[in-house]
């Protein structure tokens, strides 16, 4: 099945904003793999200061570094990511959506397919 997951990872140091996002990526993506999953596309939303203070894991957090990461696994490796994600102290926030896997329907992140019909109707300069 296709999934994407999409989370806030925590900026630990100002001087290494992605590190921690870029660590995560890479623990869920072998995680992936190794259940004989495939990554078909990670995405980095950049580093952005989150719209309330979140509080995990005893840590106040102002801003986060956002990223989406789309994959295809079975349901029980998907349960695994999610018990990953809920215990690892450098999530902030994740969420894993199944995506629509019609054989007609264009894969891609939702961040992407949001610009691309964004674009089509003509709103704003995106």
């Amino acid at each position: 099945m296709l999934y994407e997951l999409i989370a806030i990872a925590r900026i630990s140091a100002p001087e290494a904003l992605h590190a921690e996002a870029k660590d995560l990526a890479s623990t869920i993506g072998k995680l992936i793999i190794r259940n004989n999953g495939v990554v078909r596309e990670i995405n980095s939303l950049g580093a952005k200061p989150l719209p309330k203070i979140i509080t995990k894991a005893n840590e106040r957090h102002f801003q986060g570094s956002h990223f989406t990461m789309l994959f295809d696994s079975s349901v029980g490796v998907q349960r695994e990511i999610l018990r990953s994600l809920k215990n690892d102290p450098r999530v902030i926030r994740a969420n894993l959506m199944r995506v629509a896997d019609d054989s007609d329907a264009v894969v891609g992140s939702s961040v992407k397919r949001a610009l691309k019909s964004l674009k089509e109707v003509g709103v704003g300069s995106v």
